[in-house]
């Protein structure tokens, strides 16, 4: 069987190139004179540039066919392309989580003493939530070796941050309660559940790291959707996953309103201070997972959700520390979702903007 595997790693590649080199020829419309520039001084960029758009326009084909190269590979040996990490029974895991730390944790868990203690100086209290790797916490459908580094991670980054005097939830500990059941993690997508997004907001609630309000809320559920994960574009496209058992996601996300007003933070009044926002990734920012949703009616308290897609969990922090929101109206609690994975990204902490040169409290 060994032998028939590592063969069939050849023959996908052989099979891609030959089907290349027959429709570069036989299809594909090479520019012409007209189609290139004429300036020596910018050939060199824009050759490249043009010759690759050209190529797009003239193997409408090509997208489908990468897909079924790609759907080919992962049944014939169980990969994906670079970017993901296939697991088992349909379980995929974004490559991050084996990504070495190449930067100092010291400077990351400095620069976050400097957000707590920046937060602390306008009279609010920062809450760390460390989101622990897909690969830890569903390490049953996943390689125990890959795992180990992301959950050594984890660790260092609790004791680091506790070792600050930075309030820190443990997640982890919320999310396996749910790993058995397969309601943390989506078994297609880098992301948590609704459900897993839930036992965290319900184990801060329990912890006493943030008070618990008052405030009565009123739940709008939206039925069931499905979606594609996001880890599926590394293997093959979404029309041709679910034929090799990369089935669509679901979800059913919810709407948390207040009754009456109660502790919630207005961004936008400029006079009014109190109140809890939450700041992060696509964790929060994405309304599928409801984590927002999830800690007004654990916390009962009226939740601002300041996360961003895309940006990390470090941007949309330090860009909210610098903006006159935070200086006219100081919240009570800032809750941080920040997903550990981001901590070996050397671009975590570029342009860090003020929290360059901010204070740093004793041990920090």
């Amino acid at each position: 069987m060994q032998p028939i595997l590592r063969a069939s790693r050849f023959v996908l590649p052989v099979a891609f190139f030959g089907y290349t080199a027959v429709v570069n020829f036989g299809y594909a419309q090479f520019p012409g004179q007209s189609d290139l520039p004429k300036d020596v001084d910018v050939l060199r960029g824009e050759l490249t540039a043009t010759v690759d758009s050209v190529y797009r326009k003239s193997l409408p084909h090509r997208e489908p066919a990468i897909g079924m190269i790609g759907a080919l590979r992962y049944l014939a040996v169980g990969e994906g392309r670079k970017g993901v990490l296939a697991g088992e029974d349909g379980w995929l895991f974004t490559a991050e989580e084996v990504r070495p730390l190449t930067g100092d944790l010291d400077l990351s868990l400095a620069r976050i003493a400097r957000v707590r203690d920046q937060l602390e100086a306008a009279g609010a209290r920062l809450v760390v939530v460390p989101i622990p790797g897909k690969l830890d916490v569903m390490v049953a459908h996943s390689d125990h070796k890959a795992a180990q580094g992301i959950a050594t991670l984890y660790d260092a980054f609790l004791a680091g941050l506790r070792s600050h005097d930075v309030a820190v939830l443990n997640a982890r500990s919320a999310l396996t309660g749910g790993a058995e059941a397969e309601l943390s993690f989506f078994r297609t997508d880098t992301h948590w559940t609704p459900e897993g997004a839930e036992d965290v907001a319900q184990a801060l609630a329990a912890s006493g790291l943030v008070d618990l309000g008052d405030t009565e809320f009123d739940i709008e559920r939206s039925p069931p959707h499905q979606f594609t994960g996001d880890l599926v574009a590394f293997v093959t496209n979404e029309d041709l996953a679910p034929s090799i058992g990369l089935e669509p996601e679901a979800a059913s996300s919810f709407i948390a309103t207040a009754r009456a007003e109660g502790d919630g933070l207005d961004i936008f009044a400029g006079t009014e201070s109190g109140g809890t926002l939450l700041i992060g990734t696509s964790y929060s920012a994405n309304p599928t997972f409801s984590f927002a949703e999830a800690l007004k009616l654990a916390l009962r308290r009226d939740v601002l959700n300041l996360a961003e897609e895309g940006k990390g969990p470090a941007r949309p922090m330090l860009d909210y520390l610098a903006s006159p929101d935070f200086h006219d109206a100081p919240p009570e609690v800032v809750i941080w979702e920040f997903p550990v994975r981001y901590l070996t990204d050397p671009a975590l902490w570029d342009a860090q903007g003020p929290m360059k040169n901010g204070p740093v409290k004793s041990g920090a």
